[in-house]
This record gives C-alpha cells, structure tokens and sequence, in this order.
C-alpha cells in the first residue's frame, strides 16, 4: 500500500505544480488584454438588515463611492424590523428609498437575482456594500454572522461582483470618516492585479493608488519596471516586507494612513477564482490579509474578484 501511495503522491504534487505554473503564465499573459479593457463601470447595492452603526458607516460608503447613485435593498427574515422602512426613510431624508426583496428566496439568492438584473459587460462591475455590526474583535464573531458569510462567498462566484465589507464593533461610537483613501494591494502585474486597479478608477476617490510589499531589492525594482512597461492607470507605491510576511509591513502602511483623523482606508483585495476543488489551492494569501484585515479600525475591505473559468 505504501509503496503505491508515494508514486501517487508525487503525481499528485506534479499535477499541482503544474496548475499553479498554468495559471501564472494565463494571469501574465491577461495583464495586457485588462489593461487595454474600455473604461469600467460600477453599480453600487446596499444591502439593508438593520439600522445601526455598521449600516451608518455603509450608507456613508456607499454614498462616497457612487456619487449617491445607488440602491438600498432589504430582505426580510423571521427577527428583522417590521418598521424598517419608514424608520430607513427618515433616516436617509426619503433618497434612496428601501426596496424591500422577496424574503421567501433567502438573503443569498434574493440579492443574486439583484446583480443578474443589472446590465454587465466585460468592463462593468456591481460593487454589493455588506455591513456588519459585531459585538467585539473575535474571528469567532465573524463565523456567527453565517448568513452574511455565506452571502459573501456565493457573490464572489458571481463574474464582476465586488464584495465590500463594512464591520463595525457595537457600542463603540466613531464619528464618519470627512475623506477615504483607496489602495489596491496587487501581488504582481497580473490580470488579477490589473483588473482590480481598473474596478479602483470607477469609485471616483481622488487618493487612489496601487501597493505592492517586496521581498527584495530586486524584487521590488522588477516589479516597477514592468508595471512602467504595463503602463496601467494608477501609480505604483512599493513598500519593504523583509521577512516574506507582509502583515507587519501592510498594517503599518495602512495606520499611518487612518492616524490621520478623519481618513477611512478602502484596501481593494484581487482575487483569483477558479471553478471546483482548484479554488481550494488558491487565495491563501487573501484569505490571511481578510483575516488581518476585517476588524481593523478605519479599514474597509472589498474583495475584487478575477474570474478563471477553466
């Protein structure tokens, strides 16, 4: 048994290998194409479960992002508010009004049925605002908000969806950030880096720039050069991880920015989706930064998905 095991493994770690290399030479080769894509566009829904701190900090995003063209949607479960629109109504002063969904679809496909009904070509994107109120910094609160969760995943299947998540700790009043600042953190200059600075320029925010975090010297004036030779539309900010882990470098690069009073920080995460058990041996580094970053003060999280088919 053991001696037919170790070949199979070996293969197994063969056919690996060469799915990571398959997909680094599709992403290289993609940076051109999305580079040269048509101007994107962005639709803005907001989802609506509760009138709280966290939905304040949403609406106020939402709002930021979309020049306050966007949607409101609520869909109702057994313990939501029976009073919520007219108390959404006064809330906002009337603009935009409280579409209440179909609660009998559930919160997951209720809200997918609102993205299929959008027009969406290539270079559209419907950015899906999710706020959530946690009781305190625990992973584990994150895991109890399983509905939120799991609308979070089932979006990030959909092709052009941005996930933007905005969590909020209850009883811990902050007032709303005066400007937001946007970072795409682009691992390399892919199509997946490429297409989340393209979503970046559709939200409008004055202080937009791409980061990327070197291993090296080396690695960092590679990087340049060939963003230089992309020629894509946002500045490129290099920053030093020495030790191969980004998350000391990447948390003090986004607290010297919310230091500032007033600032709120979007950091745009692209992510690489593949169909089947292969998303498995993806996205290990976007799920760490989500982890160190979703109950970070001043940080809003938008997952930007790049979808591989095959």
């Amino acid at each position: 048994m053991v001696i037919v095991a170790i070949p199979l493994m070996i293969l197994g770690f063969y056919g690996i290998r060469r799915h990571y290399e398959r997909v680094k030479r599709r992403l290289a080769a993609g940076a051109a194409a999305v580079v040269a894509a048509p101007a994107a566009s962005n639709s803005t829904l907001l989802v609506v479960e509760a009138l709280d701190d966290a939905t304040d900090l949403a609406l106020w995003f939402a709002r930021t992002i979309s020049g306050g063209d966007f949607r409101a949607v609520h869909v109702p479960r057994a313990d939501a508010d029976p009073g919520i629109r007219p108390r959404w109504f006064r809330r906002v002063d009337g603009t935009p009004q409280l579409e209440v969904l179909d609660e009998r679809l559930g919160l997951g496909d209720a809200m997918l049925e609102q993205v299929w009904r959008l027009p969406r070509g290539e270079s559209d994107f419907v950015t899906v605002v999710v706020p959530e109120e946690f009781r305190r910094r625990s992973l584990w609160e994150v895991v109890r908000n399983r509905s939120e969760l799991m609308l979070k995943f089932r979006l990030l299947s959909e092709p052009g969806v941005v996930v933007a998540d905005v969590p909020t700790i209850a009883d811990r009043r902050t007032p709303l950030p005066e400007r937001i600042v946007a970072r795409v953190l682009v691992a390399g200059v892919d199509a997946a880096s490429m297409r989340a600075v393209n979503y970046a320029t559709t939200l409008g925010i004055a202080d937009t720039k791409a980061v990327h975090f070197a291993f090296s010297g080396e690695h960092g004036r590679t990087i340049r050069r060939d963003w230089s030779a992309q020629g894509p539309r946002l500045t490129l900010e290099v920053d030093e991880a020495p030790y191969r882990d980004i998350g000391g470098p990447l948390l003090g690069y986004l607290r010297r920015l919310t230091a500032e009073p007033g600032t709120a920080v979007l950091v745009l995460l692209p992510e690489l989706i593949v169909p089947g058990w292969r998303r498995l041996l993806h996205n290990q580094r976007a799920l760490y930064i989500k982890r160190l970053l979703l109950l970070e003060p001043g940080v809003i999280l938008a997952s930007v998905p790049y979808q591989l088919l095959r």
